[in-house]
């Protein structure tokens, strides 16, 4: 069965996501990461890719704002088939929460976007992180948390989650072929998604009573914390 991070690695891995986001953000408002952004970026818009990277025009509308939300309507439907409506519920929420916060971000940081080579497309606002990186590794991984805890048969979660990461992936990478944001912010993008989810993850994760129950049914004097008698 596949395995979500333990109750102590998800701390350590956020404080650690938190820190990445931050070193980020000083890099990019100190230009610091202003000539790794342009290699990568005359990398990715080589000519030679042109035609193997074309298609990620379409790729990058699955980080847009209609199907993000429609993959939290998906978390919801998804909650409800598995008996875990409210879970369900909280991933959708936390898909509209964090495309808020990034907005906020956003602002805060107040990137513009890169000039660095005529874009594919026009996009408007702050460049840093970002949105389609953000909401697609938020969105996506909140549909993986619920495959992983569903009763579907291993193969096909397996499967599933392969076909979530590739499409966060292509996503994040058609932001820069598009040249509508540089490396650094679909990195920032990422991370910050990738805490979220964890969170979401942590905050939803139920411990069933199925395996003690069987402990102590076939061990009756097996220690257990019943409640204290009164008086």
């Amino acid at each position: 069965m596949a395995r979500m991070p333990s109750r102590a690695a998800v701390p350590i891995l956020a404080i650690g996501g938190v820190a990445i986001i931050v070193l980020l953000a000083i890099a990019v408002t100190s230009g610091i990461s202003d000539g790794l952004d342009a290699a990568v970026i005359h990398a990715v818009r080589s000519p030679a890719l042109n035609a193997l990277l074309g298609p990620l025009r379409w790729v990058t509308e699955l980080g847009s704002t209609g199907a993000v939300a429609l993959v939290a309507v998906l978390a919801i439907l998804l909650g409800i088939l598995f008996g875990q409506w409210l879970y369900g519920a909280l991933g959708a929420l936390t898909i509209g929460l964090a495309a808020l916060g990034n907005e906020w971000f956003k602002a805060f940081v107040a990137r513009n976007r890169p000039d660095l080579l005529e874009p594919v497309l026009i996009e408007r606002g702050f460049s840093f992180p970002s949105g389609h990186s953000l909401l697609s590794m938020v969105a996506y991984g909140v549909i993986g948390v619920l495959i992983i805890r569903s009763p579907l048969p291993l193969g096909v979660r397996r499967g599933v989650l392969a076909v979530l990461a590739v499409v966060v992936l292509l996503v994040g990478l058609s932001r820069v072929w598009l040249g509508v944001h540089y490396p650094t912010d679909v990195l920032a993008g990422w991370t910050a998604g990738a805490v979220i989810v964890l969170v979401y993850a942590r905050v939803t994760r139920s411990v069933s009573p199925a395996p003690a129950v069987a402990a102590v049914a076939a061990d009756p004097a097996a220690p257990r914390s019943d409640p204290p008698a009164p008086g």
